[in-house]
């Protein structure tokens, strides 16, 4: 006879058990809520209809200041504003670096010899020299 399986465990939760800190003794104070510290603060009292406009005469009000500012800029003109198209010398840059590029690796593969892997290898120099430049020039570099 074989021996009996050993009964299956149970598994479940503990009970829970919380401490409580910072608990309360029956002599603290009770702590007074939101809404009773609003009701300790006071009816709520409206700032008068002309409070956050300026004063008459105020040496410090700021619009005036900046009104001034204004009348002076357009005295001497500096309100005018001259749009003008800036001529980008990225392309002029692009075309000398890519005609420069590709012929000194043309001129290096012809200085070294016309061979089946100097020919290959100046070949690949071109594609990878001329991307590389294409890349640069108008995917990474801003306008300038």
């Amino acid at each position: 006879m074989e021996p009996d399986d050993p009964p299956p465990k149970v598994y479940g939760f503990k009970e829970r058990a919380f401490k409580r800190d910072n608990a309360r003794t029956s002599a603290a104070p009770p702590v007074p809520t939101a809404k009773e510290l609003a009701t300790l603060a006071g009816p709520v009292v409206s700032s008068p209809k002309g409070a956050t406009g300026p004063r008459p005469g105020d040496p410090n009000d700021v619009f005036t200041h900046l009104q001034g500012n204004r009348a002076v800029e357009k005295r001497h003109g500096l309100g005018e504003i001259e749009i003008r198209k800036i001529r980008s010398r990225r392309k002029r840059d692009f075309w000398l670096l890519l005609v420069g590029g590709n012929f000194a690796i043309v001129a290096g593969v012809a200085l070294s010899g016309f061979n089946l892997i100097s020919v290959i290898f100046g070949l690949a120099g071109l594609i990878i020299f001329s991307l590389g430049v294409s890349w640069v020039m108008w995917q990474v570099m801003d306008k300038y």
